[in-house]
């Protein structure tokens, strides 16, 4: 039970993950296509996409294993 607790804490990261990294990275896309930020914005979302997404595997990785994400080895 305690490993399906932790799979799916980490799956809730995960996906935690995604909305804090997936806002911004939407929104700054829009800005820069709306003229309101200049072009180097893109930079800064290639960025945050990339950390964004190395979490989110990171996570749903410790979620297929039964993991909790604030560990590094099962309980």
């Amino acid at each position: 039970m305690k490993s399906f607790l932790d799979g799916t804490a980490s799956v809730l990261a995960a996906l935690l993950t995604l909305a804090i990294c997936g806002g911004p990275v939407y929104f700054t896309y829009l800005a820069i296509q709306a003229n309101a930020a200049p072009q180097w914005a893109y930079a800064s979302i290639a960025a945050l996409a990339g950390v964004g997404l190395l979490m989110t595997f990171a996570f749903l990785r410790k979620a297929s294993k039964g993991i909790a994400p604030s560990r590094d080895r099962r309980r």
